[in-house]
């Protein structure tokens, strides 16, 4: 039995998180820390968490909590997790892994240093339709893949602290962008980043920080990634990713649409498609957490090497970083 001890009460805990842990034979859900104390008893009964806590320190100094799961604002994932790893706790962290590159390689470094590790909580890389695709790309039905895309959306934040940087690290590059990006990087295999262009604006919402941006990743394999992600979506959401190959194509619309639709082979004269539709097993489910929660225990328990790590958390914040320099800097950034 893996005691989980959550720190944070905000919308991704009491929706996703809690839920997901509870729904786990293996897990157990001992206590709670939020620095509202409302939220922190009202969650935690809602709940049948025994022990809450105003100071998350108090949480991690706990000797029934084996793993510390960070859902708090993006400026605390650092100096929780450094400060769980100290205490010999393992972590999950939610996406991002910091606010800042530095941060990031810090949280790296002390978890190898401590012998601990760090999974990163990135569902997309678990949803049922995208491992999926994964699985039908590894047996060349698509044939070389040379361009992926990932488009999300949203319209509304569940925070305000989002729409400040020195909280949040930025926009909706570090906010949305990540899923995008570690779904190209999936797509592109072990092949590095070489490149990064990036272009991004405030066009909704009153705030000092990004609601749309466009990032171009070109990989040493010749691989042309491309990640659309915005907070401006007014009246709905986007969820979809496609990728592009030598045989064919295919589409995975989360939200509005058959969860696999592909088009191989030879179009008709005229553009028309060939279009084939492929079934997903345990049928179309947008969300990875419950999968990636499994897939974090199995590590735990039996050490199952982790397809989600805090390396690869790491080298997502390292696109971040080149994203951010390529929009202020008006240009293309070489890794």
């Amino acid at each position: 039995m893996i005691r989980i001890g959550i720190v944070g009460a905000g919308f991704w805990t009491k929706m996703i998180h809690i839920p997901t842990f509870q729904s786990i034979a293996g897990y157990q859900v001992v206590g709670l820390a939020s620095g509202s104390p409302a939220n922190a008893r009202t969650i935690a009964r809602q709940f049948g968490i025994k022990k809450f806590y105003t100071d998350y320190h108090e949480l991690i100094r706990d000797r029934d909590v084996d793993a510390v799961d960070i859902c708090a604002p993006n400026f605390l994932h650092a100096e929780v997790a450094l400060e769980a790893l100290a205490h010999g706790k393992d972590v999950i962290c939610i996406k991002p892994l910091a606010t800042n590159l530095p941060d990031a390689q810090r949280m790296v470094s002390e978890a190898q240093r401590c012998g601990r590790k760090i999974f990163y909580g990135e569902n997309v890389l678990f949803i049922p339709a995208l491992t999926r695709l994964k699985t039908m790309i590894d047996e060349g039905v698509y044939g070389q893949i040379f361009r992926a895309k990932a488009c999300e959306g949203i319209g509304k934040l569940h925070a305000k602290w989002f729409q400040e940087s020195s909280q949040s690290g930025g926009g909706c590059i570090i906010d949305m962008a990540v899923h995008g990006l570690s779904f190209l990087q999936w797509m592109a295999g072990e092949a590095k980043p070489v490149r990064v262009s990036a272009e991004a604006g405030t066009f909704v919402h009153d705030q000092e920080v990004e609601d749309t941006s466009v990032l171009l990743v070109r990989f040493e394999n010749g691989m042309i990634g491309q990640t659309e992600d915005s907070w401006s979506l007014v009246g709905g959401f986007d969820s979809r990713f496609e990728i592009f190959g030598t045989k064919g194509h295919a589409m995975v619309d989360l939200l509005y649409a058959h969860p696999i639709r592909s088009a191989l082979g030879q179009a008709n004269e005229g553009g028309a498609n060939a279009l084939h539709y492929h079934p997903v097993e345990d049928h179309f489910v947008k969300d990875g957490h419950l999968a990636m929660m499994k897939h974090f225990l199995a590590c735990l328990e039996n050490g199952v090497p982790c397809r989600s790590t805090g390396e690869d958390g790491l080298r997502v914040m390292e696109l971040v970083e080149a994203a951010y320099r390529s929009v202020n800097q008006h240009c293309s950034v070489t890794l």
